[in-house]
């Protein structure tokens, strides 16, 4: 071989080296990026608590997080499902329902603790296949004590005759429980809903307003323009509650409602892994006690303490009622649609 064929094999593996460490160094920054764990959750409340956990959830878990919003649990879902081939989120936490919903579309990954360790130490309860709770919020009405001429203490206090034109509420947010609780009143449930459309039927004189999310709900007594949220999300209102407010928030005794807020895997994205340490990391003490310590809500994990603003709301809870989400899935277009026509035309 002659010197400069030696010389011009050189050369070429210099460039090739150099080809390589550039491909290497602009690879980095890209597997970098994969490894960031987007959370979709709702807006307001909710999005600000995660704001103010996010870098927590970051240090345990050696993950960046960046958090997006949806409108509501259903409507956040259709979307997932619309972009199914091409998903944008990695998690999302909704509501029961849609950690069921979006298991049957093949949207969210089955979760266990082979693959989340903290999994583990959440109550079977609050355990889902395609989903973990991350904390229970509690159910109820909340109104304006300023607005209102007595303490409301029990469901059938919506339908005392001076409330008339103060009530607002809705039937999208829990997914039809609020139909389902009057259901429940007038001896019928889920399964037999006819008697919650009779007994709504004699609440519209009080009824004034409906609300599709979390916000409307807030904003129309804020607003003044309805004095009672009849069907009430403590999130929704914790932050206004307190000596000198007034605002009151009351769970009836019965029948009782409560919400666990599970978060979910989507299927489909390149980051599994650091997800389901974000996942963990949600589930560990300190994430769980500052999360409930901005929404009011009671941590699904055991040994973490609710914020002590909620411990006198929060009455014995006995009388907890368990939905049949099957049920629900299977009906609530046509309650819907009753609903619409029943209930929210005057």
């Amino acid at each position: 071989m002659s010197t400069q064929e030696r010389r011009g094999g050189l050369n070429n593996i210099i460039i090739l080296v150099f080809v390589l460490v550039y491909i290497l160094c602009i690879k980095i920054p890209i597997a970098e990026a994969t490894t960031e764990v987007i959370i979709n959750t709702w807006g307001g409340a909710f999005l600000e608590a995660f704001q103010a956990v996010s870098g927590d959830i970051e240090k345990v878990s050696g993950v960046k997080v960046k958090l997006t919003t949806h409108p509501g649990a259903a409507a956040g879902l259709s979307r997932l499902i619309a972009q199914k081939d091409n998903p944008q989120v990695d998690l999302f936490t909704g509501i029961e329902s849609t950690a069921y919903d979006g298991g049957k579309a093949g949207v969210f990954e089955e979760l266990n603790p082979t693959l989340v360790a903290n999994m583990a130490k959440v109550p079977k309860e609050l355990v889902m296949p395609h989903g973990v709770s991350i904390w229970v919020s509690l159910r109820g009405i909340f109104y304006r004590q300023d607005m209102i001429p007595f303490g409301i203490k029990k469901w059938e206090d919506l339908w005392d005759p001076r409330l008339k034109g103060k009530v607002a509420t809705s039937i999208l947010l829990d997914k039809g429980n609020f139909l389902i609780m009057a259901a429940l009143l007038a001896g019928g449930n889920e399964n037999n809903i006819e008697p919650g459309f009779e007994k709504l039927k004699a609440l519209k004189p009080n009824l004034l307003l409906f609300y599709k999310t979390d916000s409307e709900s807030i904003k129309f007594l804020q607003a003044g323009e309805a004095a009672v949220a009849g069907w009430g999300i403590l999130p929704n209102v914790y932050k206004l509650l307190g000596p000198g407010s007034n605002y009151r928030f009351v769970i009836p005794e019965k029948p009782q409602f409560l919400a666990p807020i599970p978060v979910s895997l989507v299927k489909g994205r390149p980051n599994k892994e650091q997800s389901l340490k974000v996942i963990n990391a949600i589930l560990t003490k300190e994430i769980q006690e500052k999360l409930a310590s901005h929404l009011g809500v009671v941590p699904a994990l055991p040994g973490a303490e609710a914020p002590e603003k909620i411990r006198d709301i929060v009455p014995a809870l006995k009388s907890i009622y368990k939905v049949n989400w099957d049920v629900v899935n299977a009906n609530f277009d046509k309650w819907l649609d009753r609903w619409n026509r029943e209930i929210q035309v005057k």
